[in-house]
């Protein structure tokens, strides 16, 4: 029985980054000691306060806290497990908004206040704040460096299944219909989601990604339908849902009834799975009017060992993109194509980032790949003989006794009683088993001769 004295433990951290790193709402969480415990970057932009220079900031409501302190003090309702919308002041309202409408959303367990999650929407014109106008030019900039760098070679190949990916990428940006992708984990459905979305209608907006997941379901309906939220708005071009089936059903109805349908203002709704979704209705994990609403187009990304013929134009995509910019031989080309991939792309990745360490400024060679990739290609250099037809069992133990029997003997130097000791049997049962196995005895040296 625990000591009633002792403190309760601390709750896992929860990666808020991960749920709001990408919404274009700021959004701002307030711990249980009153204190600011993250803000997105959304938020940072807003307030031009870095969260690094505010993380810790005790917030409160009194007239000698700082501006900031009182637009985002908590009210009592939210304490007391309430939502509270209420509207504050800008905190330097003499360079930009006058209003936030701040939405205070409360997080408890067990009964009690874990977190407060804040939402800001801006209420009223600007007032001329320069670093206003360079936030979204600079979104505008990095919107086109993605665009193009997501472009429809991205997934096109030599192969057949490259070829038709590519194919499909293109059919799902000429539309906008709510595709679902399917593939194995790392095989490159996010990538694809990004290609459709820089491509189509929706590019000039928002790419946001949501791990149903890792992330808490209610985190995901306040992210969608929350004050300020994605649905219904035009701030995302693309929501990207990955394993929507993990949230209840509740949720799940509502999504496919408010964000599914086509609407000008709303976001398009791209899901990725391991499983297509008619296997998730058929297990009870998707409710059937989400399949049917979000998997009008449905693609499946092929596993990277699908696509070994391309394996070398993603691996130098892939070292491109690391600091060194490493380069590969063709002998390492030829051991990778070897290896199955169970991790896919996202494994390519982490191998070629270590080889790439390792290997320094020289050319990325086999030597400097993982030994479990290196063995893949000894394995399929030198394959196991299989005979035309089965072999009885009796004869295939007989070989392999004969074998192990006969490199014992290489390795003692023909010593029958060492030979026996190194397999573990008698010395007598080693004799017997090598005459029934045909194993010539093998010759002793001559004993010397007495001295006359």
């Amino acid at each position: 029985m625990s000591d009633p004295a002792s403190p309760s433990p601390r709750p896992p951290s929860f990666p808020w980054r991960t749920a709001f790193g990408q919404t274009p709402t700021p959004v701002f969480v307030v711990g249980p000691t009153r204190r600011l415990r993250y803000a997105n970057p959304a938020w940072e932009a807003l307030t031009g306060r870095p969260l690094a220079d505010v993380r810790g900031m005790r917030v409160s409501a009194r007239k000698s806290a700082a501006a900031l302190a009182r637009t985002l003090a908590v009210p009592p309702d939210a304490w007391a497990g309430r939502i509270a919308t209420v509207r504050r002041p800008e905190p330097a309202a003499d360079a930009g908004p006058p209003w936030w409408d701040v939405t205070f959303v409360p997080l408890t367990g067990q009964g009690k206040p874990l977190a407060v999650l804040g939402f800001v929407a801006v209420v009223g014109a600007k007032a001329g704040r320069a670093a206003a106008h360079k936030v979204p030019a600079a979104l505008a900039d990095l919107r086109t460096q993605h665009a193009g760098h997501f472009s429809f070679d991205l997934l096109d190949g030599r192969s057949a299944a490259s070829e038709r990916l590519a194919a499909q990428a293109r059919l799902a940006a000429a539309t906008d219909v709510p595709v679902w992708v399917v593939g194995e984990p790392g095989a490159g459905k996010e990538t694809f989601a990004r290609v459709v979305h820089h491509n189509g209608a929706g590019r000039e907006r928002a790419f946001v990604g949501l791990d149903c997941v890792g992330v808490q379901p209610y985190l995901v309906e306040a992210v969608l339908f929350g004050r300020g939220g994605l649905a219904g708005t035009p701030h995302a071009g693309t929501v990207f849902l990955k394993e929507p089936a993990a949230l209840p059903r509740d949720l799940q109805d509502r999504i496919a009834r408010r964000v599914a349908p086509l609407s000008p203002a709303g976001p398009r709704l791209v899901c990725s799975s391991a499983r297509p979704a008619l296997d998730g209705v058929s297990a009870g994990k998707l409710i059937p009017a989400f399949h049917t609403a979000l998997s009008v187009l449905e693609v499946r990304v092929p596993p990277l060992r699908d696509r070994a013929d391309d394996l070398a134009r993603f691996a130098d995509r892939l070292l491109e993109r690391l600091p060194a910019k490493g380069t590969l031989t063709d002998e390492a080309v030829t051991v990778l194509r070897a290896y199955d991939w169970p991790g896919n792309l996202r494994e390519l990745a982490g191998v070629l980032a270590a080889a790439a360490r390792q290997a320094g400024a020289t050319a990325i060679g086999k030597d400097h790949l993982p030994r479990f990739v290196r063995e893949a290609h000894l394995i399929a250099a030198n394959p196991v003989p299989r005979p035309a037809k089965p072999r009885p069992l009796d004869a295939v133990l007989e070989a392999v006794e004969r074998r192990l029997i006969e490199e014992a003997l290489r390795q003692c130097g023909n010593s029958q009683t060492a030979a026996a000791d190194r397999l573990g049997v008698f010395r007598s049962r080693l004799g017997r088993r090598m005459e029934a196995l045909g194993i010539a005895p093998p010759p002793q040296p001559p004993k010397p001769r007495k001295a006359e």
